[in-house]
């Protein structure tokens, strides 16, 4: 049940520190925080086939980007799936976002994840952030917190980051920046999951990833968004692999279902 946003606003500070299991899914077990257990976080249905996909292109060892983080539900999921050798790098530029992320990651112990407040884009520099319906629509150009911008080559420079092997990219609209900002130092067996939140955005990524060389495979979401006929649903996402890479057929087959 969601309580509407007057309730919430009361609500929340009172429950943010109260953990509770997660009943299900890839983070079966782990603690989350009561504020943000709905939407299918607490009962670990959020997104189940997705992540469970997602899950498929870890390896052990990898380093992981987790982009759009939230409140971390994938991190915690890909801080498992690489082990003790593997590292993720979750990004979140929203003050209350990135305050949930980092009691998330503290409260299960996951110490090879390190959170970044801030958000991934084309340029360095800095811009506003909020905005949308709930935190998880949230996104750079709206609202009225601003926060801190890099590009993903930049950080990697800098030393503050690994290149990813794997990359989740989530930001409501910006998928086309992140991957320009980022598109120098992807390894060429890169595996990338985006979610597309317009054709403007899926038009972007295509044309960044196919000057890589990567292999593009669209989920049965996004073929459907493609071809016009129903709209363009909330966030069908992307499947790419580096040149040096591959996608097992039966991964490829899985596509259809999502």
């Amino acid at each position: 049940m969601r309580f509407p946003r007057l309730f919430r606003r009361v609500l929340d500070p009172l429950t943010d520190r109260i953990p509770v299991p997660v009943l299900g899914g890839p983070n079966r077990g782990r603690l989350w925080s009561l504020a943000s257990a709905g939407s299918g976080y607490g009962t670990g249905r959020r997104a189940a086939d997705q992540i469970r996909f997602l899950r498929s292109l870890i390896r052990p060892g990898d380093v992981v980007w987790d982009v759009g983080a939230h409140h971390g539900y994938v991190t915690l999921m890909a801080a498992a799936a690489v082990g003790e050798s593997g590292v993720v790098h979750a990004f979140e530029p929203g003050e209350r976002n990135a305050r949930m992320l980092e009691r998330h990651l503290r409260w299960n112990g996951a110490r090879n994840a390190t959170p970044h407040r801030l958000a991934l884009g084309a340029a360095d520099g800095e811009a506003d952030f909020g905005g949308g319906y709930t935190s998880k629509m949230q996104a750079l150009g709206r609202g009225d917190e601003r926060v801190i911008v890099r590009r993903g080559a930049s950080l990697v420079a800098d030393g503050d980051a690994r290149p990813p092997d794997v990359m989740k990219i989530d930001v409501e609209g910006a998928e086309g920046d992140v991957l320009a900002g980022a598109a120098e130092i992807l390894p060429a067996d890169a595996r990338l999951v985006i979610a597309m939140h317009s054709p403007e955005a899926d038009a972007a990524c295509r044309e960044v990833l196919s000057e890589l060389g990567f292999s593009t495979f669209p989920t049965g979401g996004l073929e459907r968004a493609r071809s016009g006929t129903h709209g363009w649903p909330d966030d069908p996402d992307l499947v790419a692999v580096g040149p040096d890479g591959f996608l097992a057929p039966e991964l490829q087959a899985a596509l259809g279902s999502l």
